[in-house]
């Protein structure tokens, strides 16, 4: 087994030392052929060593393996645990391990990879003078050379490590050996057409690092990253496409921009009905507290718990108390973690999360109607990316809370995308704050639109205040920004 692969399989785990992650690591190492079939794996004990966990949780991962059939254990001298991998149906496993991947986690991945790379590019160009790049360079042509796509994942995998660790920074070095092993793989799944692409952009970010040129090497080596994950992410929404035809060619545009306004006037109905309804319980509940109290509001619990059964496009809802009113802050919240069959109660820590400054906290001068936040990462809430919709409630004309409920901009490009498919490339839906919630193509994933984007055609959306943005297109300088500075939008 060459050491390439070992570093690739076997790098270390950044996340928590759970059997099922090592598993999985191992498992798509040995579908997507980084693991060859016959290879021995280290010892036990070596191999806990080398990814950083206990000798136990190794074994559970061994045990899931050799389950699935894709390890066997041999006794006696020479024994040990091999690679049983299924070599011809690379393909498939690669689809299947693509598909587990939400189109959020390839734009997380993404955006990681691209500032991963683009400091190791900027640090190795400020350190160039001193430290020799020969080997750097070396590496570099060698995925011109390459004939097959695991000869090009190798190649490129190799100097995208290698341009970390001449950044002079372990842990570059270890995140990118992490992130390799994770899809460095998929990107070269059936991409022998990019070989002599990545060849010239490898060298273009060699240059710059040589001619110690830093912003340089920094949006060189975010672009092509980009470039390559984009292709991933094309991938990924090409698994969900529709069959050929399913559409009349001459009326699918048509009828798809009214499939996507039917369907945001459906989600604010049921965000409106569910904030009612929430309103509705805590009204009642305000009516008959005797003290004063959020606890006394409990009923509005068991109405948000049945709302996230009836209406699975939503993914929390609930009511947040006016610390003015109930002299202190709390809220009543149900959320699904896992799916409609499991609504479970949230409970805020009011000293970490100040909602009174949170995107979606109704303004001094808010009415007393339904209202959408722009798109945001709910950071000490639900950790995801989600657009809020919020109606105040009020008794006797003071402001007691706000019934609201959360919608996963995941979710919207889950139920856009169908719907997205036969309009032109480049369509995109647009948020308040021109963020793209939902996209047919991977390049708009996460991006901000800028006056440098131009639309053939822009449509209002009823009753949200997002847009239908048809065929963007975008200049030289136009700005590329990501979900992950939604914190910060103002």
């Amino acid at each position: 087994m060459s050491s390439w692969r070992e570093r690739l399989a076997f790098a270390p785990l950044e996340t928590a030392e759970r059997g099922e992650e090592i598993a999985l690591r191992l498992r798509h190492s040995i579908e997507l052929g980084v693991l060859e079939d016959g290879a021995q794996l280290p010892s036990e004990s070596e191999l806990a060593a080398r990814m950083r966990v206990s000798t136990m949780t190794l074994r559970t991962a061994l045990a899931e393996l050799r389950h699935l059939g894709l390890v066997e254990t041999r006794r006696g001298k020479g024994g040990g645990s091999f690679v049983r991998a299924n070599t011809g149906d690379i393909a498939k496993a690669q689809r299947d391990t693509l598909a587990a991947y939400s189109l959020e986690d390839l734009r997380d991945i993404r955006e990681y990879r691209a500032v991963l790379a683009g400091s190791a590019a900027a640090v190795a160009a400020g350190r160039s003078q001193q430290v020799p790049i020969g080997r750097l360079a070396s590496m570099a042509a060698m995925i011109g050379t390459a004939k097959t796509p695991a000869e090009m994942m190798r190649a490129d995998s190799q100097f995208h490590v290698e341009l970390a660790a001449t950044s002079g920074s372990v842990l570059f070095t270890r995140q990118e050996m992490a992130m390799q092993a994770e899809v460095g793989a998929l990107v070269w799944a059936g991409a022998s057409d990019r070989r002599r692409a990545a060849a010239k952009e490898h060298a273009m970010i060699v240059d710059a690092i040589r001619a110690a040129d830093a912003a340089r090497a920094r949006l060189l080596a975010e672009e092509h990253v980009r470039r390559d994950m984009n292709r991933l992410i094309d991938l990924r929404l090409s698994l969900d496409s529709p069959p050929p035809g399913s559409l009349p060619a001459d009326e699918g545009v048509d009828n798809a921009i009214s499939a996507v306004e039917s369907f945001a006037s459906r989600l604010e109905g049921a965000a409106a009905a569910s904030i009612t309804s929430v309103e509705e319980a805590a009204q009642a509940g305000l009516d008959h507290a005797k003290k004063g109290r959020l606890d006394e509001l409990e009923d509005v619990y068991d109405v948000a718990r049945e709302n996230l059964k009836a209406m699975p496009a939503l993914y929390g809802t609930g009511f947040i108390a006016e610390k003015g009113y109930f002299g202190e802050p709390g809220s009543i919240w149900c959320y699904l973690p896992s799916g409609p069959e499991s609504p479970q109660r949230f409970e805020m820590d009011p000293e970490f999360y100040d909602y009174s400054t949170a995107p979606w906290w109704p303004a001094s001068d808010a009415d007393d109607t339904v209202h959408a936040s722009y798109a945001y990462i709910d950071a000490l809430g639900t950790n995801q990316h989600v657009i809020t919709f919020t109606k105040r409630v009020t008794k006797a004309g003071k402001m007691a809370g706000v019934a609201a409920v959360d919608v996963l901009v995941s979710r919207l490009q889950t139920e856009f995308d169908p719907l997205l498919r036969p309009l032109p490339p480049n369509t995109c839906i647009v948020d308040q704050n021109e963020v793209v919630i939902a996209t047919n193509t991977a390049s708009l994933v996460g991006v901000i639109l800028s006056s440098h984007h131009q639309a053939e055609r822009r449509i209002a959306l009823p009753s949200v205040p997002w847009s239908l943005c048809l065929s963007v297109s975008a200049g030289e300088n136009a700005a590329v920004s990501d979900l992950t500075a939604l914190g910060d939008t103002p």
